[in-house]
This record gives C-alpha cells, sequence and structure tokens, in this order.
C-alpha cells in the first residue's frame, strides 16, 4: 500500500470529481495530504508548471475559489481519507 495514498480514489467519486482526470485527482489528493507544488511535483514526476497547471484546471472543473476549498472539497467528498487520531 502506497503511504501517501495516492494510487486510488478512497471514497466514491461524485459527480464534480468525476469530471477530473486521474492526473487533476493525483495532483488535488496531494493538495489535500498539505503537500506544497514543488513536493506534488517531485511525488508525481511533473513539473511545478504541470502541478499549477492541474490546480487550476481542477479549481475551474469543481467551480471552486482557491486551494483551500479543494482540500475541504476532497476531505467531504473522501477523495481522501486521513487516518483518525488515537
Amino acid at each position: 500500500m502506497n503511504t501517501w495514498g495516492l494510487s486510488a480514489d478512497s471514497g466514491v467519486p461524485t459527480e464534480e470529481a468525476s469530471a477530473l482526470n486521474e492526473q487533476q485527482r493525483s495532483v488535488l489528493r496531494c493538495l489535500a495530504r498539505g503537500l506544497a507544488d514543488h513536493e506534488i511535483a517531485r511525488v508525481l514526476a511533473i513539473t511545478q508548471q504541470q502541478v499549477a497547471a492541474e490546480v487550476v484546471a481542477i479549481l475551474r472543473a469543481l467551480d471552486l475559489r482557491d486551494r483551500m476549498a479543494a482540500v475541504v472539497f476532497a476531505h467531504e467528498t473522501g477523495i481522501i481519507r486521513l487516518p483518525l487520531p488515537r
């Protein structure tokens, strides 16, 4: 199992999330885990410019205002699930 939780969606994709391609969902999962653009680029083996372009595409596709709204969306829709604190 991937410790980053990036290999597949954790929850059932919502209609909005299905508008994203696989790379956009991967970027969104990284964002929701708090990674910076340079970290996302390294994890996904893409450039920082590609990360920035994907973030813009995610925000447009989901009609979200900013990255924080995308993070909230990812958590609320189950795109990622963080472990519960013990």
